[in-house]
């Protein structure tokens, strides 16, 4: 049996394999004895943890040390309750926030760079996750795969969320109701991976087979890249937008920070990821609809 713990959000929302699936009213992850009764009565053996204490990148990063020691305190629990359980299988879901610099970012630079400028706790908290499947594959025997996701992006978002898809498809949302300019920080050119939360899914599934086991950390990415310029022509055109777009580009500096997915791609050849523009159209659409657009 599968169980998923965080499926309310922007990656758990997205499984559809899952045997029992738990959010934080049903099983809450700071108490270990809650998660152990979870994983114990429903007879668990594989667990998919996409369970994390998300805020705003302001909120986040002026409360870094309550956003690690949260984050940090559910996925000891999350591993401790697998071990006592006996699980077979711990997948915890990671970013490429553990990885700093620009460029493009390989999994041996995970442990070779210091953390994540933009927010540090964030970036250790990934690599807590990495640390903790190392320590209880080797220990306890427990198929422990930790893959990095880049920039996702996809269904079930709320207009809180960050992400720079979700945050332009909001600027456009609320620039129509309201007939204001669009209001944009930098030139556009700054380029990073994205992934679709569907495609998310299919990984996710592919990895809790049971003849599949990588302890080591991997990044998962589609090999398209796009500037957020790029991202919002894609927008202008399925909107059919007609306002103004203002760049401000005083005191910004464009950065652009790619993912190299061969050792994914040395495993799964034939994963299929969703174009980009197809994946932004559908994720438009669903927010239109929710929005009353």
């Amino acid at each position: 049996m599968i169980g998923l713990f965080g499926s309310n959000g922007l990656v758990g929302s997205h499984i559809d394999f899952a045997d029992f699936k738990f959010d934080r009213k049903s099983c809450d992850l700071h108490d270990l004895d809650k998660i152990t009764k979870c994983i114990s009565e429903n007879n668990i053996n594989t667990i998919v943890n996409c369970a994390a204490y998300q805020r705003n990148h302001k909120t986040m990063s002026e409360n870094q040390a309550d956003h690690f020691h949260q984050n940090t305190s559910i996925n000891l629990n999350v591993y401790k309750a697998g071990e006592l359980c006996k699980v077979k299988k711990i997948i915890s879901v990671s970013s490429i926030n553990a990885i700093q610099g620009a460029g493009v970012v390989v999994e041996k630079h995970l442990w070779k760079t210091n953390p994540s400028d933009f927010c540090y706790a964030e970036s250790h908290k990934n690599r807590v996750l990495h640390i903790l499947s190392k320590l209880y594959t080797e220990q306890y025997g427990i198929k422990c795969i930790t893959p990095m996701l880049s920039n996702t992006y996809g269904l079930n978002v709320e207009k809180k969320d960050n992400g720079v898809i979700p945050i332009l498809i909001c600027k456009f949302i609320d620039s129509i109701k309201n007939k204001t300019d669009i209001e944009l920080k930098g030139n556009g050119r700054s380029s990073r991976n994205f992934i679709y939360g569907k495609d998310v899914n299919k990984l996710l599934n592919l990895l809790s087979l049971d003849d599949f086991s990588y302890t080591e950390p991997f990044i998962v990415s589609s090999n398209e890249s796009a500037s957020v310029r790029e991202i919002v022509e894609i927008m202008v055109d399925h909107f059919n937008y007609k306002g103004k777009i203002n760049w401000d580009t005083k005191d910004y500096t464009s950065d652009t920070k790619l993912c190299s997915n061969d050792l994914f791609r040395s495993h799964f050849p034939s994963f299929k990821f969703t174009r980009l523009e197809d994946g932004i159209k559908e994720t438009i659409n669903y927010f239109v609809e929710k929005y009353n657009v």
